[in-house]
């Protein structure tokens, strides 16, 4: 039975410990994500064919409280705040400097590309707009679409 218990509160952990890297560490709901829930609902169908009703209610009440911790951890504290695009962007692409860019033209991103944000282009800074998810400060990236006054870019990956 000691077993059981420790098996139990192992898998609880465990699973804590990757729903908490899910949404301090890596954004978005991916594998740490799945795979704690996962291991949450194993532990709590260990503890009810193991220990019985008593400890798989119990179990069943400490991931509520696990989850309802963690979501309003995730809502009210800090750990959105590096998803947010903190810096005002006050630049734009003008006729003009559509006009000197082409398709395939390699920059640098001034600020991170939450979708939106701001690069260097031959000493200009533009206003450009991430074609594939997230872009961090200082990545290189390239001109891959260009519609009306709006520069869509993607990282660049050892091209």
């Amino acid at each position: 039975m000691t077993m059981d218990v420790t098996i139990t509160v192992v898998l609880m952990l465990l699973a804590v410990l990757l729903l908490v890297v899910e949404v301090a560490l890596i954004p978005g709901f991916g594998f740490a994500g799945v795979l704690g829930v996962l291991l949450m609902v194993t532990s709590i169908f260990y503890s009810f064919f193991t220990l019985g009703y008593v400890a798989g209610w119990i179990a069943v009440l400490a991931s509520v409280v696990v989850c309802v911790s963690l979501f309003l951890w995730a809502l009210y504290g800090n750990s959105l705040d590096r998803l947010a695009l903190k810096k005002k962007i006050d630049s734009s692409v003008k006729d003009g400097e559509v006009k000197k860019l082409k398709v395939g033209d390699r920059g640098v991103a001034k600020t991170r590309l939450a979708l939106v944000g701001e690069a260097y282009f031959g000493g200009e800074v533009l206003e450009v707009k991430s074609e594939m998810g997230l872009i961090n400060e200082n990545e290189k990236i390239e001109i891959v679409r260009i519609t009306g006054d709006a520069v869509f870019v993607e990282r660049v990956d050892g091209k």
